[in-house]
């Protein structure tokens, strides 16, 4: 009985061991730490396989937010900063550059080209289709005009013979040679100041085109035309038949030239038009093109 009571009080001993021990390990905190463990490791996982996906579509998320519609391209350079090399600031068209004389040299043939003191044609320019004006008509031995306004000139005339008016030409196409055989006359007969308001120097000269004349009338050209009942007539139907009176009365500061209503030019019946609706002198309008 000893021994068997001794071998109870030995296994309760155990007992109470072992449950003291049991009692001494707390696992609550283990199997959270574990739960949250596992947790994080599964928002991990799907966040590494949402930035795969993304990723993967070709569509990837911007770095910095998408500004407007309106926004530009590109952020406009700070003040004083250097254009980028590879996008250049857009540049305006930059004006004719004049020739080593100072003058804008314009295309030869073309009959509405500015011509003025400013405006030249090149020296061996000439019209390619010249034709001489009918010997009626031409008071200065032969005379040639472009075909298209010489037809123009022959009706102008036949308007002008129906009104009572009997109109000839004193001069019509010049090389750029006569031109400065003729501004150079001018020079030595009034001097340069006069001749500068009323001969145009070689280049300059609308006659040069081959579209314009010098018109008068009973023998009376130049100055002596000024103030005829035949320059009165020009000056108001001229336009009809594509001619303008190039340089008008009080308009020599923005001609350049002296009032000379003897000198016409053709350019055409549309454009004539529109000059004389305009207001403008024939410079002002050709510039405006």
């Amino acid at each position: 009985m000893a021994d068997t009571g001794a071998r109870k009080r030995t296994r309760a001993r155990s007992a109470r061991t072992v449950g003291e021990r049991r009692e001494a390990f707390n696992w609550q905190p283990v199997f959270i730490a574990s739960v949250v463990a596992v947790i994080l490791s599964i928002v991990v996982l799907v966040t590494v396989a949402a930035d795969g996906a993304s990723r993967g579509s070709g569509n990837p998320l911007p770095a910095v937010p998408a500004g407007p519609a309106t926004e530009p391209a590109t952020a406009p350079a700070a003040a004083g900063a250097s254009p980028s090399p590879t996008a250049p600031p857009a540049r305006p068209t930059p004006s004719p550059t004049p020739n080593a004389d100072g003058a804008i040299v314009v295309a030869c043939g073309d009959i509405l080209a500015p011509l003025d003191k400013q405006h030249r044609l090149p020296a061996d320019c000439e019209p390619p289709d010249l034709v001489q004006l009918p010997a009626e008509i031409s008071a200065g031995g032969a005379q040639y005009l472009r075909r298209e306004a010489l037809d123009a000139l022959l009706e102008l005339f036949d308007a002008a013979r129906l009104d009572g008016y009997s109109l000839a030409v004193n001069s019509s196409y010049r090389s750029y040679a006569t031109q400065a055989q003729t501004y150079s006359s001018w020079v030595q007969l009034y001097g340069q100041e006069y001749a500068d308001r009323t001969s145009a120097r070689p280049g300059h000269s609308e006659h040069q085109l081959g579209t314009t004349v010098d018109v008068g009338a009973r023998g009376l050209f130049l100055e002596n035309f000024s103030g005829t009942p035949e320059a009165a007539w020009l000056e108001a139907n001229a336009w009809k038949f594509g001619f303008i009176v190039s340089y008008q009365a009080g308009k020599e500061q923005v001609t350049g030239y002296a009032y000379e209503p003897w000198h016409i030019r053709y350019v055409g019946r549309d454009v004539a038009a529109e000059v004389h609706r305009s207001g403008l002198t024939l410079r002002e309008y050709l510039l405006k093109r």
